[in-house]
């Protein structure tokens, strides 16, 4: 909850980048993909892009791109 408060998500109108480590970074990915407290392994170097849209109503957090650290 701190992470995404201090990122003003999903209401920030700028870009934010979210640099962090494991276990936090796996959690807030399953937070927002799945609303559930689970702990997703994020790889050391990966990037994820993550975007909010709001469609009839309805606020969804939609993968934009997922890259692994071998393509970075």
């Amino acid at each position: 909850a701190a992470v995404l408060a201090a990122a003003e998500w999903p209401d920030s109108r700028e870009p934010v980048l979210v640099v962090g480590h494991q276990p936090t970074l796996g959690e807030i990915a399953a937070y927002l993909l799945i609303d559930d407290e689970a702990s997703w392994s994020v790889r050391k170097g990966a990037v994820w892009w993550l975007s909010n849209r709001v469609r009839d109503g309805v606020s969804a957090t939609v993968i934009k791109v997922v890259i692994g650290p071998d393509f970075v």
